[in-house]
């Protein structure tokens, strides 16, 4: 049997009483910390703003990566009618933090 055709059940809200545990929290937010810090180390320096707007943020279950200056869509998702390319800085910084990148459904 291969590790995707194992499908496990678990109770309904036990993922959030997971995500509420102190080690769980503390890990997520060590991997925000290498994220943020990997991200605005290879982050584009035109200006220095799109850097410094980056930063990891304890949430209520868990951690996160923001990138706060107004340019930051811009710099992530490029501009196509300025032929601006994306950078995916962010993601690129968690693919390289060893993290695997799923978009929100």
């Amino acid at each position: 049997m291969a590790a995707e055709d194992v499908v496990v059940n678990i109770e309904p809200g036990l993922a959030e009483k997971l995500m509420d545990l102190f080690e769980v929290k503390s890990a997520a937010m060590e991997a925000a910390l290498k994220v943020a810090a990997i991200a605005q180390a290879s982050a584009p320096h035109e200006s220095g703003d799109y850097a410094a707007g980056i930063e990891a943020q304890e949430t209520p279950h868990g951690a996160r990566v923001v990138a706060s200056d107004p340019a930051s869509a811009f710099v992530e998702f490029g501009v196509p009618g300025r032929n601006q390319p994306a950078r995916w800085n962010l993601r690129n910084a968690a693919v390289s933090a060893g993290l695997k990148f799923t978009k929100r459904s």
